[in-house]
């Protein structure tokens, strides 16, 4: 439960440093790979939390060819993944995608042509938060 809070409030930050200057620093990434780890000790099957550190990477990378995603997007969700293991991952990553893309054509629609980026972190972390609220009520 520690662990989670942590985590949670750390991606609350990055949440907050990308929306404001649309960087997430490697330190603060670390820093949740670190509790990743942790929780691997803590989990009953560990093999399922590094799949979910990998899964993430392999789906974002084929984003980030045309420039979609950026690098600290695709570190940020393998920390995800390997704190929360390959389901839940897979789970908010395809929320947090179609929250992004809803999103993007909606300033599209709205003809906001200042609007060169969308910060993904806010949408990792808000479908974690609503992950792990989902998670500890249902299952």
């Amino acid at each position: 439960m520690l662990f989670e809070i942590l985590f949670l409030l750390i991606l609350c930050i990055i949440a907050i440093m990308d929306m404001k200057c649309r960087k997430i620093p490697n330190s603060m990434v670390v820093i949740l790979l670190i509790i990743g780890l942790a929780n691997i000790f803590t989990v009953e099957v560990p093999f399922q939390h590094i799949i979910g550190s990998i899964f993430p990477a392999i789906v974002l990378l084929a984003f980030s060819k045309r420039r979609h995603i950026g690098s600290g997007d695709i570190k940020l969700m393998i920390a995800v993944g390997l704190y929360y293991g390959y389901l839940q991952a897979a789970i908010m990553l395809i929320c947090a995608l179609l929250a992004v893309a809803c999103y993007a054509l909606l300033l599209q629609r709205l003809q906001k042509p200042e609007v060169k980026t969308v910060p993904f972190a806010p949408f990792i972390a808000a479908f974690c938060l609503l992950g792990s609220v989902f998670w500890q009520v249902w299952l």
